[in-house]
């Protein structure tokens, strides 16, 4: 996977500032608003930290050109956390303590966000986590506007198993927090529907070895398998997978082909029946999607950003989000920001109109699923639009009626 590291070693941008003032202290009047993102430009998340970078500048950039937030510019401080929780954390207090940001984006892991929620909410940062996730965070300061399983597993769920009904399937998941609850998500939407999980194996990140993972899938015979990789070493499984010829076996996932265009990395036909959801990818033919598609590539060629996929539009969408807060809040004093987005604000982007569901605090947007074909081009099969996530509400939990409040945790489909 060396090949991925270099792709995207050119985006690497580093911002350092100076300054000792708490977060929670009045701030002082200023001439610009500050963002913040955390990403990994290095290390074994860097494929996605790369893409998340460039959709940041483009947003920001977008925005300046047009005359800012408010007429102020806004001022993108970036620092590389190396896919390391531990520096996750330092750069997230060096952003509130030091650089005095009005809000913070970034995160690409669930296990990195999970790093820094704590100390965003310590210090009462809006925070935006802009990735595609395995869902139930809810937080009084934390916005979720990626993807979430309602939006990638059950479409695909449902359109497989209309043809084959009680479907048998096998995970392999990464090992830890995002693998594990994505992979109590699978289980609830193949059971519900009839299907049968056969096993569950999770694999330590950095794993780049399959041969014992396929020869468990070989002996389990399944219909289906849901493989969630993350990171570029376990990136490896679909070519090992192709060369063992179980091609014909469909494939689904939440994290490959159409975050970081792995159909267009490897050679065909590595992801050969891949089924996967977004609400927007290069590939997709809406006129949104097609006007978004030619603006950024006007900016940033394919030798700078290779493929164009969810990540791109869900970081994009949310730092229009938070100018739309802020211009409805006039100020960007936290607590009023926050109260903006809980108001049900909406923004139109690449995937459609975006709006933000006050009560959870996540993104209700369109989902569209594809299958990769053996030739790696893409074939779309169903849009759901305007998906929402039901899971917290279900709950009980109102993070408007919460407030500070909020339970500032994660739940699971266990705990329904």
């Amino acid at each position: 996977m060396k090949r991925l590291t270099k792709i995207f070693a050119a985006l690497a941008t580093c911002s350092m500032l100076m300054g000792f003032i708490g977060c929670k202290d009045k701030k002082v009047s200023s001439n610009e608003i500050k963002l913040g993102l955390l990403c990994d430009i290095t290390g074994d998340i860097a494929i996605n930290g790369g893409i998340t970078s460039s959709a940041m500048k483009f947003a920001v950039d977008e925005i300046n050109e047009a005359g800012g937030i408010n007429g102020k510019p806004i001022k993108l401080i970036i620092y590389d956390t190396q896919s390391d929780n531990t520096v996750y954390q330092d750069m997230a207090r060096k952003l509130c303590l030091e650089d005095k940001v009005d809000a913070v984006f970034g995160g690409i892991t669930s296990a990195s966000r999970e790093a820094i929620r704590p100390v965003l909410e310590e210090y009462e940062m809006p925070y935006f986590y802009a990735q595609q996730y395995e869902g139930g965070v809810a937080s009084h300061y934390t916005f979720c506007t990626g993807c979430l399983p309602e939006m990638q597993i059950d479409p695909i769920v449902d359109y497989l198993f209309k043809q084959k009904p009680g479907a048998k399937v096998y995970i392999w998941a990464a090992d830890y927090n995002f693998g594990q609850i994505t992979s109590e998500w699978i289980v609830k939407a193949v059971e519900e529907r009839g299907g049968t999980v056969l096993a569950t194996e999770f694999v330590p990140l950095g794993v780049s070895q399959f041969s014992p993972t396929i020869a468990n899938i070989n002996a389990a015979k399944p219909d289906i398998v849901f493989p969630i990789a993350v990171g570029a070493a376990q990136m490896s499984f679909y070519e090992q997978w192709a060369n063992a010829k179980f091609a014909d076996i469909p494939l689904v996932t939440t994290t490959s082909g159409l975050m970081c265009g792995e159909h267009k990395i490897f050679e065909a036909p590595a992801l050969a029946n891949l089924y996967v959801a977004s609400p927007y990818f290069e590939e997709l033919n809406t006129p949104e999607a097609k006007a978004f598609t030619k603006k950024f590539r006007e900016k940033f060629s394919e030798s700078q950003v290779p493929y164009l996929g969810m990540d791109i539009e869900t970081v994009y969408d949310s730092v229009y989000l938070y100018k739309k807060a802020v211009e409805k809040a006039g100020t960007t004093e936290a607590e009023a920001v926050i109260a903006a987005l809980e108001s049900g604000i909406s923004v139109d982007g690449p995937a459609g109109t975006v709006t933000i569901n006050g009560k959870d605090h996540h993104a209700i947007k369109n989902s569209t699923a594809v299958r990769i074909e053996k030739d790696h081009s893409v074939t779309q099969i169903v849009t759901m639009p305007n998906v929402k996530s039901g899971f917290l509400e279900s709950l009980g939990i109102d993070l408007i009626k919460s407030g500070k409040n909020a339970p500032n945790k994660q739940f699971t489909p266990t705990d329904k």
